[in-house]
This record gives structure tokens, C-alpha cells and sequence, in this order.
């Protein structure tokens, strides 16, 4: 089994939620070293995460003998400057998203790529999550059957099929409360609809099979906004963004219809599905962590869980453990290993994160005209 040796860049709360476990637990990695400006940060997580030394300058990372691969965690203000740097020196780079805060930047990351032949995965983990990859073996499904049984409007054989009725319709909604614990929400000019939200506008793009042609968004971009992302083939996207919701309230939901047949995705611990008799109902997905005495399912088990940590509320400042799900963090990075060593693709190549980026920018360009911007191939790709 192959080692590679690894250093995590910026050791923020996602570097110590998800990189620096993962690192930890995954068999396949020798954690090198920790870095971030902050030198009591990257020795303390030296410390518990088991990595042979810390550094300050992540331009000694670049130049190390000891690394094979970066994870970069920082805020995007950091992206270019380090990847290309790295590449260059011929280490594979996962970066988190978003890949780049401008064009110009991700143009010159993929050509340092195309360069240097070395890879950049980028961070959208959820491609990797298992409720998700269910979800989307669903809507694939769903693409190719129609409903195993007859909705109850009449739909009698003759009836003549509406050019509507060829789409996808798809709902993602997000539930947050951002202030509470992004410091950048206040300073940061984009926010949280190119910072976060890419995520999602990633996953609609891999949901749908037509070209985007249109995007209009209305709010604020730092948290609270509605996205509208209309494709070639009349399908349309719709994403609700809330930063002021409860934290502890599940946080994701996806719904899609199609072909009379309705499959949503819940907190990424249940999946549930109506019109494919040949698939159940529903199906769960183990926590990630439940702390409490719930054994329960899906749902139904995230609500009790949450409830049992209620119950044990004293005052306001009491402070409620999250209940961690799989948002296929630890797999990502998994498949990027294997594809490093040439046992599978990239699964989140900077080629597909530029349409991503490149659609972020066009729905911030929106929310600040307050109008429709249409989108293109010249939008995304790079020659």
C-alpha cells in the first residue's frame, strides 16, 4: 500500500472537522506537517493530529522534500498563489473550494495543471457523500423509467405530453446560521454565495444533463438569497439559502421531480423516493456522530437526537453538540488518492470546478444588477 505524505494548509475549523481526522484515520497517509500563520494553531493540531512538524510559511511546504501531496483549508484568499507554486514543484494539490475568487486565477491554476501534468481535486465533497450518490442513482434511474405506477391525475394513454413535462425541476435548500460561526460573513465582499454555495451549484450542474443558459438570484449575498438556474432544456433549479436558521435544524434538503416520479435527499441520512416500485421508499444513512441515547433512523433519529440534547438545556449560552452526517469528506479525498495513483478519475477535476466558479461569479453579477445574466460555454471553458 502506497504512504503518501501530507501537509494540511490553514488549520481552520474544516482543517480540524474533516482534513485532519481524515488524515489521521485514513491508512494511506503519513501526516508531515501542519501550517497556518498562526503558530500556537498548527502546533496544537501537530499535537493531536499526529504530524511530524508545524510550519508558518506555506512556502516551505511548497519546497519540502518530505511532501508528496498539499490539502489546502484556507479561506479562498489563498488559492493561485500557492497551488500553482506547488504544482510546480510536483505535488498534487486537493484544494477546498471555491477553486479560485476571479477567472484570470483559475485560468492560470489549470494551465499550471495542464503544465505540469500534476492534479487538482477541488473540495466539493458531496459528490463523494453516500446519500448523495444515492440520490443521484435515483435521478439517473428515474431518467430512463417512467413512473411504475399511474399518478392520480388521469393520464390516460393519447394524452398529448406537455414539452414542461421533459424536465427535471430540482429544490435545494439550506438551512444555516453563519454569523455564528464565519467570521468572514462580515467582511467578506461575495459572501456566502460564491463561498459556500458553490457546493450546491456544483451538484446542480452534475444533476442536470442540459447546458446552463440562464441565472437570476435575489437577496443579499451574504447569506440570505434565492438562485434561479434555468437550462437549455426548459429544467430549472431552484436554491433557497438561509443564514439566519437554527443550527441544530437539519441543514440540507434536495428534491427532484421528473417523469412523475419525486426522490429527496434529507440531511444526507435519509433518501426517500416515490414512483420507482422497485425501490423502497426510503433508506437511511448512518451519523457521522449522535451524541445522546437515540438509536433512531433518519430523520425521524436526527429530531430525537436532537431533542434528548434539548432536554439537557440549562440557559441560552448552554451549548448544543452538533450531530455530525456524511457529507463524503473522507471519501474525496479517498478517491483523489486513488486517482493520484491511477486507479480512477479525479472526482473533482478544476476542468469541472471552473463551470462552477464561472457560475458563481454570474449569479453575483446578478444579485447586484437585480436581473438575469445569461451564461455560455465561453463562460466556462478554458482552451
Amino acid at each position: 500500500m502506497k504512504k503518501h505524505r501530507v501537509a494540511v494548509v490553514g488549520c481552520g475549523a474544516l482543517a480540524q472537522g474533516a482534513h485532519l481526522p481524515n488524515c489521521r484515520q485514513n491508512p494511506r497517509i503519513e501526516l508531515i506537517a501542519t501550517c497556518d500563520l498562526d503558530r500556537n494553531t498548527a502546533e496544537k493540531c501537530r499535537e493531536q493530529f499526529g504530524a511530524s512538524r508545524t510550519e508558518t510559511d506555506w512556502r516551505r511546504i511548497v519546497e519540502a522534500k518530505d511532501v508528496d501531496l498539499c490539502i489546502l483549508c484556507t479561506h479562498v484568499n489563498l488559492r493561485g498563489e500557492f497551488i500553482i507554486p506547488a504544482l510546480e514543484s510536483g505535488k498534487p494539490v486537493y484544494t477546498e473550494k471555491p477553486l479560485a475568487p476571479n477567472r484570470s486565477e483559475m485560468i492560470q491554476i489549470v494551465q499550471a495543471s495542464r503544465r505540469t501534468g500534476k492534479s487538482v481535486c477541488v473540495g466539493h465533497n458531496r459528490r463523494s457523500g453516500p446519500a448523495v450518490l444515492e440520490f443521484k442513482r435515483l435521478l439517473d434511474k428515474a431518467r430512463k423509467t417512467a413512473a411504475s405506477f399511474l399518478p392520480s391525475v388521469d393520464r390516460s394513454e393519447g394524452r398529448p405530453v406537455l414539452p414542461e413535462e421533459k424536465g427535471l425541476q430540482l429544490l435545494i435548500r439550506v438551512n444555516d446560521d453563519l454569523r455564528s460561526w464565519k467570521h468572514w460573513v462580515y467582511g467578506d465582499q461575495e459572501g456566502v454565495l460564491f463561498a459556500e454555495m458553490v457546493h450546491f451549484i456544483d451538484l446542480a450542474l452534475w444533476f442536470n444533463d442540459a447546458p446552463l443558459v440562464r441565472v437570476f438570484a435575489e437577496g443579499s449575498s451574504r447569506g440570505n438569497f434565492a438562485l434561479l438556474l434555468r437550462f437549455a432544456d426548459g429544467s430549472i433549479t431552484n436554491m433557497h439559502h438561509t443564514m439566519v436558521g437554527h443550527f441544530d435544524y437539519p441543514k440540507e434538503l434536495f428534491e427532484a421531480t421528473l417523469r412523475n416520479i419525486t426522490i429527496a435527499m434529507d440531511q444526507h441520512i435519509e433518501v426517500r423516493q416515490i414512483g420507482l416500485l422497485d425501490e423502497p421508499v426510503q433508506r437511511f444513512f448512518p451519523f457521522s456522530s449522535a451524541p445522546g441515547r437515540s438509536d433512531g433512523q433518519g430523520m425521524q433519529g436526527y429530531m430525537q437526537a436532537v431533542q434528548e440534547q434539548l432536554q439537557g438545556v440549562k440557559s441560552p449560552d448552554d451549548h448544543i453538540r452538533w450531530i455530525g452526517v456524511n457529507k463524503g469528506h473522507a471519501a474525496h479525498l479517498d478517491r483523489f488518492l486513488d486517482h493520484i495513483e491511477g486507479r480512477g478519475p479525479n472526482p473533482c477535476d478544476i476542468e469541472g470546478a471552473v463551470a462552477v466558479n464561472s457560475v458563481a461569479l454570474k449569479l453575483l453579477e446578478s444579485v447586484r444588477l437585480g436581473l438575469p445574466v445569461a451564461v455560455g460555454p465561453e463562460d466556462w471553458h478554458i482552451p
